[in-house]
């Protein structure tokens, strides 16, 4: 044990015990010869100077200056001091977007993995997923602390974040620590699409205990913690869960604290350069679905033939992944084609003839979506043509499949769109 503190009557043959390794509870020993300057001089160890209390050199010596002497202290814990106190992370990390044309739940967000070294090195990774926790982690880099920690804690912390709220109390922006053995995953809602949108709104969560195994503690060595946006639509118009930055001096971080002193905190957090933006979008596709009878699709077998042939079964073209167009187009398979009168039709660009409020995909400068043909950018040129019209309502598997105009063939197929299927008809 270390020595007693001031007020305590001392012993100096009891301190020679502290030094000697024994302890200051173990009983002087009557043989051993002991001297003031003899202790601080090293008999028979050096001093520790890993104790917050210790002798000086200084003589004369005092037996006052032996008080609260720990012989056996660790070194103290610290964390390394980068600028700011921080360590950033991978910037493309923070950076995600993830859209659902079905109406699906969709996930979108960033997992930092952090594994803890007993001396020296820590290291941290980052990864951005989409739905299904998909993506490789990067490193983010390591950080080197020195002793032992009795407790290490960590939060989320969000400074100056921008959120996009405008769906329903199912989307939410929340963060969570799964520290791994006997600790529990702990997730914490942010902001849920009830609390509606906010600009340059901080966040700070709660401490939570994360010590690992090589500290002493139950969690693992090797721990993951998360920020996500998620989003699940009941609606054509979509929502949208979103956290954004707009200033270098807005974050989004994790920080870690050792011995839950505010002065040993450590923040693991987006870069300087790229701002953060985590955004999930979900649609739910309109009740409207029909194309005029002449419009063409390809089917796998018999190749460029109009919709009013398809019969349920059959295989047509469509687009590998809406929001990818570098993967392999696949072939949907048509689950309904069926006729409705509707009281007029859009013709897009002189050539799609589609019903008033048929969802298209389209991509602009920034992103991807489902648009209603009157809600188009103004640059897509289109004419509505009043009239009763028999028009077909062509459902796949896979929600969409390519429209392709008239009087083309399989080998010159002319421009096409990806067109909705995946939603019930409606007749006027």
């Amino acid at each position: 044990m270390a020595i007693p503190g001031p007020g305590n009557p001392l012993v100096m043959g009891k301190i020679y015990q502290e030094l000697d390794g024994a302890g200051y509870s173990a009983s002087a020993d009557p043989n051993e010869i002991v001297t003031l300057s003899g202790l601080v001089g090293g008999q028979p160890d050096t001093i520790n100077s890993n104790s917050t209390s210790k002798p000086d050199t200084s003589t004369p010596h005092s037996m006052s200056e032996w008080y609260s002497y720990d012989h056996s202290a660790a070194a103290a814990f610290s964390w390394p001091t980068p600028v700011g106190g921080f360590s950033y992370a991978n910037s493309s990390d923070y950076v995600i977007a993830a859209v659902s044309d079905t109406g699906a739940s969709r996930n979108a967000g960033t997992q930092i993995e952090l594994t803890f070294n007993s001396n020296g090195s820590h290291v941290h990774k980052t990864k951005d997923y989409r739905t299904g926790l998909a993506g490789t982690y990067n490193l983010g880099g390591s950080f080197s602390s020195s002793g032992t920690p009795t407790i290490i804690e960590a939060r989320w912390v969000i400074v100056d974040g921008d959120f996009t709220m405008n769906g329903g109390t199912a989307d939410k922006i929340a963060v969570g620590y799964v520290p791994g053995g006997s600790i529990g995953s702990v997730y914490q809602d942010v902001r849920t699409g009830s609390n509606g949108n906010a600009t340059d709104l901080d966040f700070t969560d709660s401490w939570r205990t994360i010590t690992p195994a090589v500290f002493g503690g139950s969690g693992s060595n090797t721990q993951t913690f998360s920020i996500q946006a998620t989003a699940q639509s009941t609606t054509s118009n979509g929502d949208q869960a979103k956290v954004a930055t707009s200033a270098s001096g807005d974050y989004v971080g994790l920080q870690l604290r050792a011995n839950s002193d505010n002065s040993k905190i450590i923040t693991l957090r987006s870069g300087l350069s790229t701002n953060v933006s985590i955004d999930a979008v979900s649609y739910e596709p309109p009740d409207f679905s029909c194309l005029l009878p002449t419009m063409n699709v390809i089917e796998e077998t018999r190749g460029m033939v109009p919709v009013s042939s398809i019969v349920v079964g059959e295989r047509i073209r469509a687009r590998g992944n809406l929001n990818d167009s570098s993967v392999e187009k696949q072939w949907a398979t048509v689950t309904e084609n069926s006729v409705h009168t509707r009281s007029g039709y859009w013709n897009v660009e002189n050539g799609l003839k589609i019903t008033n409020d048929h969802p298209v995909w389209l991509t602009d400068e920034t992103s991807s979506a489902w648009v209603k043909v009157e809600d188009m950018r103004p640059a897509i040129s289109r004419t509505y043509h009043e009239g009763s019209v028999d028009t077909h309502y062509i459902a796949t598997d896979v929600g969409h499949f390519y429209a392709y105009y008239e009087n083309v063939s399989y080998e010159t197929p002319g421009k096409k769109w990806i067109v909705s299927g995946n939603y019930s008809p409606e007749s006027d």
